[in-house]
């Protein structure tokens, strides 16, 4: 199994002023995945990480164009997850995105609720809580023994 983890531009600029980039950053992960497959033909792989991008906008969209499962057609549509809060509004900016043949192992997705949900942290605070100011996405695989 390949893992490509990423963190695409930040959404700072604006998201149509950015996309071009992100989807730019996304077509480079499907170029590294293929080259990578071609010399392992039986290799999985997993994309993930702050993608900077709403489900189904271009960056996303060309991930899964290129042979890749978002972890979020696993949940029915009413439960999609947030990962991040943005003016009050929940949002998704977190993605794993996986080979077919991993995607069928899918036995679980979900966000660990650690950071969006909570406050700005006091600064003597040391807990895990509001470390950052995304969600981790969780998924977990089962496979054969």
């Amino acid at each position: 199994m390949i893992v490509l983890n990423n963190h695409f531009l930040s959404l700072s600029a604006g998201e149509e002023a950015t996309e071009p980039v992100r989807t730019a950053q996304a077509a480079w992960n499907i170029t590294v995945i293929e080259e990578l497959a071609a010399e392992n033909p039986e290799a999985q792989f997993v994309v993930l990480g702050d993608l900077n991008s709403f489900y189904q906008t271009l960056p996303v969209d060309t991930l899964e164009a290129g042979s890749l499962e978002h972890v979020y057609r696993y949940l029915p549509e009413e439960e999609r997850p947030y990962t991040y809060i943005f003016e009050g509004r929940t949002q998704t900016l977190d993605h794993i995105v996986v080979s077919p043949e991993l995607f069928d192992l899918l036995g679980l997705v979900q966000p660990l609720h650690t950071n969006a949900d909570y406050p700005v942290p006091d600064p003597e605070d040391t807990s895990p809580r509001r470390v950052s100011d995304h969600d981790p996405l969780v998924a977990i695989f089962s496979f054969p023994e």
